[in-house]
C-alpha cells in the first residue's frame, strides 16, 4: 500500500536534493565573492574598488565553473571593469540608485552567461538554476546596501559639533541656541534625526573632528572655503557674510600712550624742568618769607605747604593770596609770576594737545589698510586667521571673542578680524566693553553646515535648506537675531 507513495515522494525529492547539493557547493563561494564586493563598495580610493571588483567577478566565475557551470570569465570581467567604476563614482557622489542598476546590470551578466552556456547541458538545468537563486539573493543584499548605508538608523543619534560663535552658537546654563542652532534643529525634525551635542573650543578642532568622522554635523558659522571643501562636504549656503575690523574705542589715547608720546617728543624733559623750578621757587619763597612776614608759619613743613601752594597757584593762572609785604614792587613781581604761571599751563596744554593729536593720526585705525605693522587678533582656524597669514600681518590667535577683546582692550592688540555678523553682534550686546566695528565688509564669504566627506547626510540636508530658503525660514532666522535686512 505504502510502495506507490514512498516511490512518488522519492521521485518528486530526489531531483531537489540533487539542487541542494549543488546550491550548497556553490553557497560558500557566493557569499564569498558577495563579500569582497561589498567591500569593493565601501572602498573610496577608486583603483582598490575597481582591483576588489574584479576579484569578486573571478570568484563568481569560478565558482560557477567548478560548480559544473562553464562562464565565460574574460566577458565577465571585462563587464566587471566597465561597471565596478563608474559605479564606485555614483557611490561616492551619493546616487545610491545608479550604483543599484550597475549592480543590477553586473548579476545579470554573471547569470546569463551560466545560463546560455547550460543550454546545450540540460541535465544540469538545475544547477542553472541554484545560480539563478543564490545570485537573485545576492542581488536584494547587493541593491539594499546603498539605500541602508544612505541614512543612519533612526535610533542611532546625530554626533552634531558646535563651536559657540553668537549669535549662530550661543550657549546658556547647558542649553544650546543661536540661528544656526535653530535651523539645524528644523531640519532635523523635519528628517526625523536625534541630536546629540558636542563643544569644541575652537574652528580648527570643529572641522578637524568633521574630517575624521568624529562628528556627524559641524554646526557653527562655517565658512565655505575651497581648502576646507577638499577636507570636508558642505551643505546649501545658508548665510551671506564677510569680514570686518573690531577696534578699541579710545583707541591710541591712553594714558600710556600719551606718556609715551611726551617723552619721544621730548616734553616730559622739559616738564622735569619745569618741575625744578617750581621746587626751587617754593625753597626760596619758603625762606624768604620765614624772613621778612612775621605771621609766617614756622614750623618747616607748614611754611613749605603754604609756599608750594602760592607758586602753583601763580603756574595756574591765579592770583597769590599771600600778603603784600613790599608795596608796589610787590605787586609787580606778582603779576610778571602770573604771566609765567599762564606760560607753562600753555606749554603743557598745547604738548598734550600735540601728542595726543598725533597719536590719534599715527594709530588710529579705521580701514584694512591701516593694520600693517601693527598687532592683529584672530580666532584659531577660522577664515580670519587665513587672511591675516596670507596679508603678512602680525596676528595673535585666540579661542574665542571674549579672550580677543580683552586683549584688545587692554592694549596687547591693536585690532580684531572676525565675521563681520558676530563682531557686530557682541558690540551691540556688550556696549560696556567700549570697542567699535569700522570699515566696510571685505571678503565676503558664505557659510554652510559641514560633513565628513560623502556623506550620506549631505544631500538630504541641502535639500531641506532649499526649501527653508523658499518657505523664508532662514530671513526668519535672520530678522530674530540681526533685525530687518537693510
Amino acid at each position: 500500500m505504502w510502495s506507490p507513495v514512498l516511490r512518488y515522494l522519492l521521485k518528486t525529492l530526489r531531483p531537489w536534493c540533487k539542487r541542494c547539493s549543488a546550491a550548497f557547493r556553490f553557497s560558500p563561494n557566493a557569499v564569498w565573492s558577495l563579500t569582497i564586493f561589498k567591500m569593493s563598495l565601501m572602498e573610496t580610493d577608486r583603483t582598490l574598488a575597481m582591483l576588489l571588483g574584479i576579484i569578486a567577478a573571478i570568484s563568481v566565475a569560478a565558482g560557477l565553473y567548478f560548480s559544473t557551470i562553464i562562464v565565460a570569465p574574460i566577458a565577465g570581467a571585462l563587464f566587471i571593469i566597465a561597471i565596478v567604476w563608474p559605479m564606485q563614482r555614483r557611490l561616492q557622489q551619493q546616487q545610491p540608485q545608479l550604483a543599484a542598476l550597475a549592480i543590477v546590470v553586473m548579476l545579470i551578466v554573471v547569470v546569463f552567461a551560466g545560463v546560455a552556456k547550460d543550454v546545450r547541458r540540460r541535465r544540469q538545468d538545475f544547477i542553472s538554476k541554484n545560480a539563478l537563486y543564490l545570485v537573485t539573493l545576492c542581488l536584494l543584499l547587493s541593491v539594499g546596501s546603498p539605500f541602508a548605508q544612505e541614512m543612519p538608523h533612526p535610533k542611532q543619534p546625530i554626533r552634531v559639533g558646535l563651536y559657540v560663535s553668537p549669535p549662530f552658537v550661543i550657549q546658556e546654563k547647558g542649553h544650546f541656541t543661536g540661528m544656526a542652532v535653530e535651523l539645524w534643529e528644523v531640519l532635523a525634525e523635519a528628517q526625523g534625526l536625534q541630536t546629540k551635542y558636542q563643544t569644541f573650543p575652537t574652528v580648527r578642532a570643529l572641522i578637524d573632528a568633521a574630517a575624521n568622522g568624529d562628528i556627524d554635523v559641524a554646526v557653527t558659522n562655517l565658512t565655505i572655503t575651497q581648502g576646507r571643501a577638499q577636507r570636508i562636504d558642505f551643505t546649501y549656503p545658508w548665510f551671506d557674510a564677510g569680514l570686518r575690523i573690531m577696534v578699541n574705542e579710545h583707541q591710541g589715547t591712553g594714558f600710556l600712550e600719551v606718556i609715551t608720546g611726551l617723552r619721544d617728543s621730548g616734553f616730559l624733559r622739559a616738564y622735569a624742568w619745569i618741575a625744578l623750578v617750581v621746587a626751587a621757587a617754593t625753597i626760596l619763597l619758603t625762606l624768604f618769607d620765614r624772613r621778612f612776614d612775621p605771621n609766617f608759619p614756622r614750623r618747616w613743613r607748614d611754611g613749605v605747604a603754604e609756599s608750594f601752594f602760592s607758586v602753583m597757584s601763580i603756574a595756574a593762572g591765579k592770583s597769590s593770596s599771600r600778603r603784600n609785604i613790599f608795596g608796589w614792587v610787590g605787586r609787580i613781581w606778582q603779576g610778571l609770576w602770573l604771566v609765567c604761571g599762564i606760560a607753562v599751563l600753555a606749554f603743557v596744554t598745547s604738548s598734550v594737545a600735540t601728542v595726543m593729536t598725533t597719536l590719534s593720526l599715527t594709530n588710529q585705525i579705521n580701514s584694512l589698510s591701516d593694520l600693517p605693522g601693527k598687532a592683529v587678533g584672530v580666532f584659531t582656524g577660522s577664515v580670519s586667521e587665513e587672511f591675516a597669514h596670507g596679508s603678512r600681518l602680525d596676528l595673535h590667535s585666540f579661542p574665542d571673542i571674549d579672550e580677543a577683546v580683552a586683549a584688545l582692550l587692554n592694549g596687547n592688540i591693536a585690532a580684531i578680524i572676525g565675521d563681520a555678523p558676530v563682531l557686530e553682534y557682541y558690540a551691540h550686546r556688550h556696549p560696556e566693553r567700549r570697542v567699535d566695528v569700522i570699515g566696510d565688509v571685505f571678503e565676503p564669504d558664505k557659510y554652510g553646515f559641514g560633513l565628513p566627506l560623502n556623506s550620506p547626510v549631505t544631500r538630504r540636508l541641502t535639500v531641506e535648506l532649499i526649501g527653508a530658503h523658499e518657505r523664508g525660514l532662514v530671513e526668519q532666522l535672520h530678522t530674530k537675531y540681526f533685525g530687518k535686512s537693510p
